[in-house]
């Protein structure tokens, strides 16, 4: 039924009707969309004792190809995307090493980075509290602290490189992730979602020792911060990394909200011609888990949402640090 009634309303030509009204409206610059995959397990509650495979990700990694296709052919221009991974402690208790990802789907990985992609971390702050299935997530700051950098480090054993992007799990970055991003040289933060309350775990399964960020007052563009300032902007001491906020646009009841790229084709294509039609920013960001190629109606929604945007004039899909070298073509790194 409920993929029965997202057909009717997708059948409605809201998307169209929003699509020829941007084009009309013009584009007075460039804008740089950046689609982040967040690489990780299909389950959101996980299991010691069943350390399964990432369909969703391998999936994702042989229908990827046909999407950069479809977006290059509708921008004229290359695209590339961000690929975050999960590499904590989690990660390493339930298959066995932080890097897991790396060394199952070498193979996949290799072919998205000879296509131009980017890859970094995504970071969830789970810690064991018990039993095998018995996970919460810990905010403490050293744990914080050991989460991100466990992760850095394994990314960096796995690829030979520094980490350059991240993005924090369950919409969730502090100071003390801030601190240690920034001391490990991370570059871009893709975590800010503009207008989000803080959170609870959704799942009765998961705990938490605090609510998740409260991204209600962030910009809704590019910005600086610092670790004492998180995520509020810091005008007088601004460093890496460079906060890119998943785009935000009005809704009918909430305000400003996250624009789920998942969401209905029509919902979505609205929202965004109201938010850009206000104040769009020169970075639109979006997150997709790896798993939404296993819901059919939700990849049908990705695909068509980010075809509506491509199809608009000025749209650029590139990675989240080749955003950040047109956004500050002439900035050195803060700490090099």
């Amino acid at each position: 039924m409920a993929d029965l009634m997202a057909e009717i309303e997708d059948a409605l030509p809201l998307a169209a009707l929003c699509r020829a009204v941007e084009r009309r409206r013009g584009r007075r610059s460039e804008a740089q969309v950046v689609v982040c995959f967040d690489v990780e397990p299909d389950a959101r509650v996980l299991d010691a004792r069943e350390p399964s495979p990432w369909r969703g990700f391998e999936r994702l990694a042989e229908q990827v190809s046909a999407l950069r296709d479809r977006l290059s052919a509708l921008t004229g221009a290359p695209v590339a995307f961000t690929w975050t991974m999960r590499m904590d402690p989690q990660i390493g208790d339930i298959w066995g090493t932080p890097d897991w990802v790396a060394r199952a789907y070498g193979q996949e990985l290799a072919r998205l980075e000879a296509a131009g992609d980017e890859f970094g971390l995504h970071t969830h702050l789970w810690r064991s509290d018990g039993g095998p299935a018995d996970w919460i997530e810990d905010l403490d700051p050293a744990w914080t602290r050991h989460c991100v950098a466990t992760a850095v480090d394994a990314f960096e054993a796995a690829f030979g490189r520094p980490c350059a992007v991240h993005r924090g799990g369950r919409h969730t970055l502090t100071g003390a992730m801030f601190e240690c991003l920034s001391e490990r040289r991370v570059s871009v933060d893709l975590t800010p979602e503009a207008g989000l309350p803080p959170t609870w775990p959704q799942q009765r399964e998961e705990r938490a020792t605090a609510p998740s960020t409260d991204y209600r007052a962030v910009p809704i563009g590019p910005y600086r911060s610092s670790a004492a300032r998180v995520p509020a902007p810091d005008p007088a001491g601004p460093s890496e990394p460079l906060l890119i906020p998943l785009l935000g646009a009005p809704t009918l009841k909430a305000g400003r909200r996250p624009l789920v790229v998942w969401t209905g084709r029509n919902r979505f294509a609205v929202r965004a011609l109201i938010g850009a039609w206000r104040s769009e920013p020169p970075a639109l960001a979006f997150a997709v888990r790896s798993d939404a190629p296993l819901n059919r109606v939700w990849w049908r929604n990705v695909v068509c949402n980010l075809e509506h945007l491509a199809a608009q004039p000025g749209r650029r899909f590139v990675t989240a640090s080749a955003a950040l070298q047109r956004l500050e073509p002439g900035r050195r790194q803060v700490l090099a």
